[in-house]
């Protein structure tokens, strides 16, 4: 089970393929997809290769990308390649959502599934703790009886 946790900067969790079928030399990030256990909250974000060591793929992404609430996940792993320049008419990125010139265009496209993993995520709905750390906050009652 991987543990992921928003309220860290930087997450980092290794993956083991469900087989080899899965292209390494084109790998440049993991997607990530899948749903909470309990209310089905979909969610779906993106991991940087931080180590490609067969049969290990150790990955890493920020905590802002972590889903929201807390929770158990299946989650799904799939291979994000880069595949080249973008061709006109192929590509779904809308014309006035682009910020980039058309002839630097590239895009991006999920291949194989590389294994399918549940995951616990925590530190995203939590609400902070107030720890009193001076000795005159350290409070003390009496209660009476009768």
């Amino acid at each position: 089970m991987l543990q992921l946790n928003q309220s860290q900067a930087i997450n980092t969790v290794a993956l083991y393929p469900d087989s080899s079928y899965y292209t390494t030399s084109s790998l440049v990030a993991v997607r990530f997809s899948g749903s909470q256990d309990y209310d089905r909250f979909a969610t779906v974000f993106t991991a940087s290769i931080y180590s490609n060591n067969s049969p290990w793929i150790v990955v890493q992404f920020t905590g802002s990308s972590v889903p929201n609430p807390s929770g158990q996940y299946t989650l799904q792993a799939y291979q994000l390649i880069t595949t080249g320049s973008a061709v006109w008419d192929t590509d779904g990125d809308q014309w006035q959502l682009a910020n980039t010139t058309w002839d630097s265009a590239t895009f991006d496209e999920l291949g194989d599934l590389i294994t399918t993993v549940r995951a616990f995520v925590s530190g995203s709905d939590v609400t902070p703790i107030t720890q009193y750390v001076s000795p005159n906050e350290n409070g003390a009652y009496t209660t009476y009886i009768g």
